[in-house]
């Protein structure tokens, strides 16, 4: 009973106690009280986590050879001695903060927010395994020509040879052009390398995004009142679009040379996988 019990959890993994009570009245007859399962499941170290949502395609046949083509090439690279810049983007507003809190036991965690979340802003950035190399952030819409010409700035502030440098990059909207830019005489030698789609836990700035998010939540929770009262002048829009970019000025030097280097060495512990044409989990 406890191994149909069990299956049901792996087959349904969002099913709640009574649904799997329920459920294994129906396949074995048997009436078990929702405490009961949930005595049987912590004793086989089920927990209730967070649910990641994996596309059905991410671990398509297609995908892994993307993949362990991506890894051979990115290994390649790395034994050649080039310098692998991995670059991609993320956005914050006024809904970034914490998703926990505490208060007394029977009484909800209540916390005062903003009414709306606020226009987004954008930051840009492009990590190697010895630091930040660049980055930006900007207000309103990133189009593939903005993504252009901020990799241009980028590179120019690279300070390796242009035929040394590997850039690494997903297969966003905004990255459709990228290609372009190694015919262009000053970056002529660069090579552009993509991702696999569904593959950010091989681009080690996701990393570092969270650890600058992490930071930005908490100077947000404790500046809230600064958050909400405009300063003399000007719009309450403006004010708090500047109250972002303070925040993200304050969170960047969270990303550390050393934080990069552990980000690009922790990814390789999926290289073995990703040749052996293996799944590939969400959020390790």
């Amino acid at each position: 009973m406890i191994d149909t019990l069990v299956g049901d959890v792996e087959a349904s993994p969002q099913l709640t106690l009574k649904e799997i009570a329920n459920k294994l009245r129906e396949e074995t007859g048997v009436q078990l009280s929702t405490n009961t399962v949930h005595k049987h499941l912590s004793g086989r170290m089920y927990t209730v986590k967070k649910v990641l949502p994996e596309p059905v395609t991410m671990n398509s046949a297609t995908n892994k050879d993307r993949r362990a083509t991506f890894v051979r090439k990115v290994m390649e690279a790395t034994g050649a001695g080039k310098t692998i810049l991995y670059m991609d983007e993320t956005n914050v507003n006024l809904f970034l903060r914490r998703s926990e809190g505490r208060s007394r036991r029977g009484q909800r965690c209540c916390v005062k927010v903003a009414t709306g979340k606020g226009d987004n802003i954008h930051v840009i950035g492009a990590i190697s395994q010895t630091g930040m190399v660049y980055w930006e952030r900007r207000r309103g819409s990133f189009r593939k020509e903005d993504c252009c010409e901020w990799l241009r700035r980028a590179l120019r502030h690279c300070p390796e040879p242009m035929e040394n440098v590997v850039v690494v990059c997903d297969n966003a909207p905004a990255h459709t052009d990228l290609e372009a830019i190694q015919a262009e005489p000053e970056f002529e030698g660069v090579q552009i390398l993509r991702t696999a789609p569904y593959s950010a836990p091989l681009n080690p700035i996701e990393e570092c995004w969270s650890a600058m998010k992490a930071a930005m939540k908490n100077s947000m929770t404790a500046s809230f009142q600064e958050m909400m009262t405009p300063e003399t002048g000007i719009s309450q829009t403006e004010h708090r679009l500047r109250y972002l970019e303070r925040n993200i000025d304050a969170a960047m030097p969270r990303i550390t040379p050393i934080m990069c280097m552990h980000a690009c060495n922790h990814v390789q512990k999926h290289f073995a996988g990703c040749l052996a044409l293996m799944d590939l989990a969400m959020g390790v």
